[in-house]
């Protein structure tokens, strides 16, 4: 076996460049979506129809929150916004929000909108919790005045209800009348989805994949330049030679997969969460799987040609059904979701994403890792039993 792996290591210089490519492709595209997401602000326009110092107030309270871009906008620009898919959703603050805010009367705003999703929800529970911060300033503001003036009747009220009122807005900036300490339970529950996070584990895999399956594809190679025969009849035996293509491939893989880890570390700062040896652990098992599928499909296909046709819309199609391309909590299809559970990329990735986002522990890996095993078990014995 070994003067077969010093063979196929002798000819991983062919394949350097896919490796090369398949990771500077893994590292690009995570920069793209990852960061590029994770900085997305759905753009809400502000529709001022009051024009008084609250509705100015509300604006400006608006604008210091990070979620949204809020843009202010009269109400033709806003219609076409919406309708033309220019910003999410449109704020409109009715004549009379001043004179209702201030009297504790309800007050009426409205959201121009094309349809009802988290965002719009998100938007509807800011302004409600502005608004009510708003009233209790101004309450508190009136009975300030009042106090104020019953003792010194000479001052100016308005003026004394205008300081308190502003005083009492500007506190809100340092302290809350509340404090929440929140502690991360190892519960499993989802604490957050992180673009970023999704997308270098789902790249990760995915291009991994090209790198070991185009790997082990070197005995297509052979067979087509009839080496494979010649090392069967001699005394090289066929385990052996399966074996060492293996083994190079698997520590192809391995190679690239730990640069991949590295560079998700140190080139975006991804916390790879509670356990690093429950990640290796995913990681080798998903490594094994591939390579095995990789055995796999070299003992359908005839040449490298088919499998450079082929291979790029199998690892493609199962990428995107595994949730390498985007999370599967957004998947609703039944047929879909259990099609990904065919796949090793969907336990790949989520047993990742549960030790890095979830803040779960080893534990997490031990059901994709044994999932992992048994397909590459599968992958292998099918690999080897049709390999001649």
């Amino acid at each position: 076996m070994l003067s077969i792996i010093k063979l196929r290591i002798l000819r991983l210089k062919d394949d350097v460049s896919v490796l090369i490519l398949m990771t500077v492709m893994a590292f690009g595209l995570t920069a793209i979506f990852g960061i590029s997401f994770n900085q997305y602000r759905p753009t809400v326009l502000i529709v001022d129809e009051d024009k008084s110092s609250y509705s100015e107030n509300l604006i400006d309270e608006l604008k210091r929150n990070n979620a949204f871009n809020f843009v202010n906008s009269d109400i033709d620009n806003a219609q076409v916004g919406i309708e033309e898919g220019k910003a999410a959703a449109a704020l409109l603050i009715n004549k009379g929000f001043n004179d209702n805010i201030e009297n504790g009367k309800n007050v009426d705003l409205g959201i121009m909108k094309i349809k009802d999703d988290a965002m719009i929800l998100a938007l509807q529970e800011m302004l409600t919790s502005i608004t009510m911060k708003m009233s209790v300033g101004i309450h508190i503001s009136n009975i300030t005045s009042e106090l104020v003036y019953t003792e010194k009747p000479e001052i100016n009220k308005e003026e004394i209800k205008l300081n308190a009122y502003k005083n009492i807005m500007e506190s809100w900036k340092y302290k809350n009348p509340i404090k929440v300490t929140a502690t991360i339970a190892n519960t499993g529950t989802n604490s957050g989805y992180d673009n970023l996070m999704h997308s270098i584990i789902g790249f990760t895999m995915f291009f991994s994949m090209y790198t070991m399956v185009f790997s082990i594809g070197t005995i297509l190679y052979d067979k087509q330049y009839k080496t494979w025969e010649r090392m069967l009849v001699s005394p090289v035996s066929k385990s052996s030679i399966v074996g060492g293509s293996i083994v190079v491939s698997y520590l192809t893989g391995a190679v690239q997969m730990g640069i991949l880890i590295l560079g998700g570390k140190y080139l975006f700062s991804v916390d790879w969460g509670n356990s690093i040896a429950g990640v290796l652990m995913i990681c080798a098992a998903f490594i094994f799987a591939v390579t095995s599928l990789g055995l796999m499909m070299s003992s359908f296909i005839k040449t490298q040609a088919q499998l450079g046709s082929i291979a790029p819309i199998v690892l493609t199609s199962t990428s995107m059904l595994g949730g390498c391309m985007w999370p599967l909590e957004i998947v609703n299809n039944k047929a879909l979701l259990f099609l990904a559970e065919l796949t090793p990329q969907k336990w790949a990735v989520q047993g990742v994403e549960n030790i890095a986002s979830k803040g779960m522990g080893i534990e997490a890996a031990v059901i994709p890792t044994i999932v992992l095993l048994t397909m590459g078990i599968i992958y292998f014995t099918i690999g080897v039993k049709r390999i001649s």
